[in-house]
């Protein structure tokens, strides 16, 4: 059986490092783009969405914002993190939320606080986001996808502010 050299002994390995809870400026690095949600791809990601909506309300498309962290600390600087922003859709219709919004209201709002936070163009219903873009967003500390493991995530009630907002 071959044997490798590693270079560090497996009881010297360093445990990953959590963000403390802050802003932290980020870049968008790559070209933001729509994809369907899980809940639409799990009903069927070739129905259409009303279709898909049928077998899971949830269904819709999101925004996909990939972010690097921009820091003069090494060990926090490239640290990526991915935004889903909702897009209104159809099945949002006759939707409102606890304080009486309108659903697709309230995700084109949260939307637009995202672009305008990051410098984009909003021009009437449209909004532009690009790779190389950058603001400050709230970063947690919360649980992953088992609820075991501490990870740094995005605050879900944190809008994000521009560079020197």
């Amino acid at each position: 059986m071959p044997t490798f050299q590693v270079g560090i002994n497996k009881d010297d390995i360093q445990k990953p490092l959590l963000l403390p809870e802050d802003w932290y400026k980020v870049e968008i690095s790559k070209d933001p783009a729509e994809a369907k949600n899980n809940a639409w791809k799990d009903a069927g990601e070739n129905l259409s969405i009303e279709e898909a909506g049928k077998i899971n309300r949830k269904a819709g498309k999101n925004i996909v914002v990939h972010l690097k962290v921009i820091s003069d600390f090494p060990e926090f600087s490239g640290r990526t993190f991915t935004k889903w922003l909702s897009l209104p859709s159809v099945l949002d219709e006759g939707e409102y939320m606890n304080n009486g919004q309108p659903k697709a209201d309230w995700k084109a709002d949260i939307i637009f606080k995202w672009v305008e936070a990051f410098g984009g163009v909003i021009e009437g219903g449209t909004a532009s986001l690009g790779a190389g873009q950058r603001a400050q967003i709230y970063l947690v500390v919360g649980k992953d996808r088992d609820g075991e493991k501490d990870i740094n995530e995005i605050s879900m009630n944190v809008h994000p502010r521009p560079l020197g907002g």
